[in-house]
């Protein structure tokens, strides 16, 4: 079983729409054959489990929730979403993702594509640092 690893990182404001998706930005480290990036989604090719970490400033656009959902393949990954509350908008906030997933063998089922989707409200996303390992 190989290992991999794929730390990306984006520090340029962006305005994402409601249901919109966030940019991981550029990679910062990569290692092993497992995981790459490919415009707003990190790919998993190969059977195993990730872990994911991943944290986000999110300032939205109105008051009330800001949630982000990690999804694989345009399915939410159970357990994997971050939801916070705020009371003015335009007031940045800190969301974290902690999740573990398990991808089955992609002998014939190819690239799985890992997306960060934003719900609730629009927002700037002002930071994003997104690590996935494979175990």
């Amino acid at each position: 079983m190989s290992k991999s690893l794929i730390y990306t990182a984006n520090t340029s404001a962006q305005s994402v729409a409601l249901n919109g998706i966030i940019n991981p930005g550029t990679v910062v480290r990569r290692f092993g054959p497992n995981l790459n990036l490919s415009g707003n989604a990190i790919q998993i090719d190969g059977g195993g489990y990730y872990s994911i970490d991943a944290s986000f400033i999110a300032a939205p656009t109105a008051a009330g929730n800001v949630t982000i959902t990690a999804y694989l393949n345009n399915v939410a990954i159970p357990g994997a979403v971050a939801t916070a509350s705020v009371e003015t908008e335009n007031n940045p906030i800190n969301l974290s993702i902690n999740a573990v997933l398990r991808e089955p063998c992609q002998c014939c089922e190819g690239i799985s594509n890992l997306t960060f989707v934003l719900t609730d409200t629009a927002a700037t996303v002002s930071n994003s640092a997104v690590v996935v390992e494979k175990k």
